[in-house]
Formats: C-alpha cells, structure tokens, sequence
C-alpha cells in the first residue's frame, strides 16, 4: 500500500494548461470545418475567395486567442485542485492507493 501524501502543484498547473488549450484547439478546428461545410449554404453570404480568406484568418487567430484565454484557466483550476488535494491530504494523512 503507497500513500500519495502531496502533489506537484507545478505539474497540476502545466497539466490543467496544456489540457484547456489542446481541448479548446480540437473544438476549435470542429467548429471551424463546420463555418466551412455549412457556410457556403447561407444565402445572405457570397462565399468567394475573399471570405474565405476572412474566415480563414479570423478562426486561426479566434482560436488561438481562445487557447491562450482557456490556458489560463485551465492553470488556475490546477492550482486550485493541487492546492485543495495538498490541504485535505495534510490533514487526512493522504490517499491510499494498492500498486501492484
């Protein structure tokens, strides 16, 4: 039986980052591959080159933006979770775990 009586509140908090930015770049990429399969079917948008472009350049920059905003507080939930797991383990002696 091996006992997990603190965390890594570094790891938690590059963990909860890296794991915002890449769910938000896989969602991103979804929402995006949907402006570019049902966009041409809005018939108020004259989808020529030009709007495409547009599109284009607007999503990659809206995503990466959002994966930077969305790091953040992925690295503030880990620090928040490290921080309370390293306070209850301290009074509560650890977690338990049976590693075979």
């Amino acid at each position: 039986m091996k006992t997990i009586k603190s965390v890594n509140v570094g790891s938690f908090v590059l963990y909860g980052a890296i794991l915002a930015a890449l769910w938000t770049l896989v969602f991103g990429i979804y929402y995006y591959l949907l402006a570019w399969i049902f966009g041409a079917q809005s018939w108020f948008i004259d989808m020529n080159l030009l709007n495409w472009t547009g599109l284009t350049l607007a999503s990659f920059f809206a995503i990466i933006w959002r994966m930077f905003l969305n790091a953040i507080g992925g690295a503030l939930a880990g620090l928040v979770i490290a921080w309370v797991y390293n306070l209850v383990a301290g009074i509560m002696g650890g977690l338990s775990i049976n590693v075979e």
